[in-house]
């Protein structure tokens, strides 16, 4: 009984296969579009943790001044109290027309030593020449070949080990090319400190300690905004998708509304055709799903670059330029696609579970149906308005705006059915000839 119910249920498709390209098609680009985002989402933050990791500001925690930048004379003061630090001075150099994120360390001190020294050795170049004039620069193999062809004063040692777009120098050579003798941009706090020592929030009252794992997550605190941003276009892009996919799923089955009857005067159980229908509808959220990831895997690959460049001419953040297929951004798209598909359905599923064996095949019956959850759907889109108009009188901020544009756009698309059937409903009763009224 199950297989010939199914076989009958299936066989909708067969017949219209324009319909069932609709539907795959809505659904593939909304999980598409949903995982394309994730995937530069997902790919940017590995990056920051990356870059955070190889230069060395996950591995301890630091200093942080809570405005400006820390004073020469203020790391000369906890040294001398007997504290083992070792500054850190940030900044942007320019070399022709090409700019450069550069890092000065104290190049006997800093965790980056050991790799650095390292990358000299395979350069044939003398551990400390990088601390002679005219001094030197390490970076990435792809940034130091464009910083070769910018400048020719400094000498460039490349390695792996530092991530693209970076420059480490000496913090005597970043501070005479950054024009900053007198300042730092933090201190890493060193292992293996002596005991009994002054403790830092009596020292320096000014500068916040910062614990490594948060040290390493500050590029994507501040590149929170863009992030949150591309996330909402996603979701706007998938909610889209869905309108098509849940107008295509109340079409298919109205169109069965027949078959539905015949299948139930024939003994088939109402339980067994809403769970043959969840079946169709999971089968087809899976095949259209993992279609939408290789489309979103396409689109990522496409846009990556651009949201490299954006990304480091915004905030300076280094995002790296290849694209990993990674497991999270698979199984959210995954997710979306099963459970849109079937947030999609589910009134359609309601209404079909609600069906009386009996139902009336008559148009006008089904339309005194649909006006009752046309008036449902309208309070829905109503409560969604003023849930939106309350939320951006109260709070402020972009999750605000967002929210509030969410309950505008689902608000209106919930009471735009009422809005029309009743524009219906009027021109019907205005008609005069026998065409209009029929049209």
């Amino acid at each position: 009984m199950i297989r010939s119910a199914l076989s009958a249920i299936l066989s909708h498709w067969r017949r219209h296969p324009l319909q069932l390209a609709t539907l795959m098609a809505g659904l593939a680009l909304a999980t598409g579009l949903w995982s394309a985002v994730q995937a530069i989402n997902g790919e940017a933050r590995a990056s920051y943790a990356r870059a955070a990791e190889q230069l060395g500001t996950t591995a301890a925690d630091r200093l942080a001044p809570e405005d400006g930048a820390i004073p020469l004379q203020q790391y000369a003061s906890l040294r001398r109290s007997g504290w083992q630090l070792t500054p850190v001075l940030e900044g942007t150099v320019r070399f022709k027309r090409q700019s450069f994120d550069i890092m000065g360390i104290d190049l006997l001190s800093h965790p980056l030593v050991p790799a650095l020294a390292e990358a000299a050795e395979q350069d044939s170049a003398p551990a400390l020449d990088a601390l002679l004039p005219p001094g030197r620069f390490f970076a990435h193999p792809e940034t130091a070949l464009v910083l070769a062809a910018a400048q020719s004063e400094h000498p460039v040692t490349q390695t792996d080990r530092l991530p693209p777009g970076v420059l480490i120098a000496d913090i005597s050579l970043a501070s005479r090319l950054l024009r900053q003798p007198d300042s730092l941009s933090y201190l890493i706090i060193l292992p293996d400190q002596l005991s009994g020592l002054t403790p830092l929030q009596q020292l320096a009252p000014g500068l916040t300690r910062i614990p490594a794992r948060n040290a390493a997550a500050d590029t994507a605190r501040l590149t929170d905004s863009f992030h949150l941003n591309l996330t909402a276009f996603g979701l706007l892009s998938f909610a889209v998708g869905l309108f098509i996919v849940q107008g295509t799923i109340g079409l298919s089955l109205e169109q069965r509304r027949s078959m539905i009857r015949t299948l139930r005067g024939l003994g088939v159980p109402m339980r067994v055709l809403v769970a043959l229908f969840a079946a169709e509808l999971a089968v087809v959220a899976l095949i259209s799903g993992i279609a939408g990831l290789a489309g979103g895997y396409l689109v990522a690959a496409a846009l990556l670059p651009d949201v490299q460049a954006t990304l480091s001419g915004l905030y300076g953040a280094s995002v790296d330029g290849a694209l990993s297929l990674r497991l999270e951004w698979v199984l959210s798209g995954l997710a979306m696609a099963c459970g849109g598909t079937f947030l999609a359905g589910a009134q359609a599923l309601y209404a079909l579970w609600r069906m009386p064996l009996l139902a009336a095949p008559a148009t006008q019956a089904r339309g005194q149906q649909a006006s009752k959850s046309h008036l449902a759907a309208a309070i829905a889109g109503a409560v969604c308005l003023l849930a939106g108009l309350a939320v951006i009188s109260i709070f402020q901020g972009l999750i605000a705006g967002f929210i509030f544009l969410s309950g505008l756009m689902l608000g209106a698309a919930l009471i735009l059915p009422l809005l029309i059937s009743a524009g219906l409903r009027i021109g019907a009763r205005l008609c005069t000839r026998p065409f209009a009224e029929w049209l």
